[in-house]
């Protein structure tokens, strides 16, 4: 799993390359919630383009993410979803919590 950050003022834009699963949430959680404490970004935007595959694990690393963001007064989106992710976070509900844009 490759990512990328960039930010712009107070957005923070994370695009995502790979699967996001089990193997890479073991240092996504870390390296990622680093970057938002550092920044304080006011919104995150996950661009999930990149993205072939996610599972349970990735469903929490998202929603973990949100929690955060939400405790610190901030917020999560996610963008460019491939269909087979989008499918997967329709099921499971994801969207019923977080933004999906673009």
């Amino acid at each position: 799993m490759d990512y990328k950050c960039s930010q712009t003022d107070r957005v923070m834009t994370v695009a995502f390359f790979g699967d996001i699963d089990e193997f890479a949430c073991r240092t996504l959680r870390s390296d990622i919630d680093a970057k938002i404490v550092g920044s304080a970004p006011k919104e995150v935007i996950f661009d999930l383009n990149g993205v072939s595959f996610v599972d349970s694990t990735g469903i929490g690393f998202i929603l973990g993410r949100y929690k955060k963001l939400c405790v610190a007064g901030g917020r999560l989106k996610l963008a460019n979803v491939p269909p087979q992710v989008d499918k997967v976070f329709r099921t499971s509900g994801v969207y019923s919590v977080v933004e999906k844009v673009r």
